[in-house]
């Protein structure tokens, strides 16, 4: 049985990051710039066991069964009725300071790689750069912008599900990325972050502490510390759904209020009943299974069908940045995929993001993993199958692998959700 729920943080919620976090005067616990799967996963889960067997031991007794038959996809940010994605990092965007006239001008360039026009021009390394790298004769090489521009300086984190569908089905020119940037960045200037298409990055908050004498029940002289944690303005919620063994379910509709994050900190649980919204939410959209629909009709041996995968939530994979799916030719295994071949082309990826947690089975944190960030994108060329059922089904689907240790970060907790589109390879000039 599925469940969905929207949650509405009432505090700042704090997600430590990996760096200690003693008794040192002065010392800051440092939060991520949101909340983890994990995190969302294991609240959720905790709740659920609260709701089905009341506080107290049962809860922890039956959390490690309940971990083993609740999966939970999320989090996704909703701006009032909006669906919000990070943005896609398949893209650069620039400001363009050089003349004058052009001050506060946005420029912005898309990653695409390139097809090599023979296998001669493959020598040239998938980073264009060189002739030794791993994989060098099975990526492609990727184009790169024709000019020094400064990076702005401060890009939006999130883009509406509206125009993140659009730009999925290749509906945006870059003259619209252009003006929309130009506009986001004149009203971020003015801090009212009220741009219909693009959010910025979440604040944080940090809050002085002393530490209190048990004995005594004052302050303790020189035993200062802050902490550090994220603000949700209150039009700004998260989406999660929890896919429920039968043998768990609970009647009625979740309508509550639960600790989430460190600290615990409080946020409002409510399940969502409307049919219409939910399917809203978690469908492929049709204007994305048109534009797939349409490449599919025009593919032939010349003219190649190729889809991309954008991440949505951090992901887990066993290889570091490439997923454990893909065998040492970059081939989709028949075991995760049976009636799809995918070939990896490129990726598009910033630096590691370095996420753990908290086990409830050892009673302890969990490992620091290395993930692959929200927003990566990896493009694929399609060898066999039906791309237009794959899409239908992988839409918001986990892409991570297993976690060997079945301790967390792995699809059961919702890490690597992705969504898809097509794209086009830029032919050699």
């Amino acid at each position: 049985m599925k469940r969905n729920i929207r949650i509405r943080p009432l505090d700042p919620v704090m997600i430590r990051d990996g760096r200690p976090f003693n008794k040192t005067p002065g010392i800051r616990a440092h939060s991520l710039n949101s909340v983890t799967p994990g995190t969302l996963a294991g609240t959720l889960r905790t709740l659920f066991g609260k709701l089905e067997t009341g506080n107290g031991q049962r809860v922890k007794d039956r959390y490690i069964k309940l971990a083993e038959n609740i999966e939970v996809l999320g989090p996704i940010l909703m701006r009032r009725d909006k669906l919000f994605f990070p943005m896609p990092l398949d893209l650069d965007i620039y400001e363009l300071t050089d003349d004058e006239s052009e001050k506060n001008k946005i420029h912005m360039s898309v990653r695409r790689p390139r097809q090599p026009a023979d296998e001669a021009a493959k020598t040239e390394g998938f980073l264009g750069t060189g002739k030794i790298g791993l994989h060098e004769d099975i990526l492609w090489p990727v184009s790169m912008p024709r000019g020094a521009w400064k990076s702005l300086r401060k890009v939006p984190a999130y883009i509406s599900a509206e125009w993140m569908i659009r730009w999925l089905c290749g509906d945006i020119s870059q003259e619209e990325w252009e003006e929309e940037l130009e506009q986001w960045v004149n009203s971020e200037n003015k801090s009212d972050n009220s741009h219909p298409h693009f959010m910025d990055a979440l604040e944080k908050e940090i809050r002085d502490h002393t530490e209190i004498d048990d004995s005594s029940g004052t302050a303790r002289d020189k035993k200062l510390f802050s902490t550090e944690a994220i603000v949700f303005p209150p039009e700004v919620s998260m989406i999660a759904q929890m896919m429920i063994s039968d043998e768990f379910d609970i009647p009625g509709s979740i309508q509550t209020v639960h600790p989430l994050g460190g600290e615990r900190r409080l946020a409002s649980f409510e399940e969502i009943s409307d049919e219409t919204a939910v399917n809203r939410i978690w469908q492929c959209p049709e204007s994305v299974i048109e534009a797939v629909d349409k490449v599919v009709d025009k593919g032939s041996d010349k003219n190649k069908i190729y889809l991309r995968m954008v991440l949505t939530t951090p992901a887990y994979f066993s290889k570091g940045w490439l997923p454990g799916w893909l065998n040492e030719q970059l081939k989709s295994s028949s075991d995760r995929f049976p009636n799809m071949e995918l070939q990896l082309r490129w990726a598009s990826i910033p630096r590691w993001e370095g996420i753990s947690g908290w086990s409830y089975r050892h009673q302890g944190p969990k490992a620091v993993r290395r993930m692959v960030p929200a927003g990566s994108v990896y493009f694929f060329e399609v060898i066999s199958g039906d791309p237009v059922e794959f899409v239908k089904e992988k839409w918001l689907m986990p892409m991570s692998d297993f976690d060997k240790r079945k301790g967390s970060f792995d699809k059961y907790d919702g890490c690597g959700m992705a969504i898809w589109g097509i794209w086009s390879p830029i032919q050699n000039q």
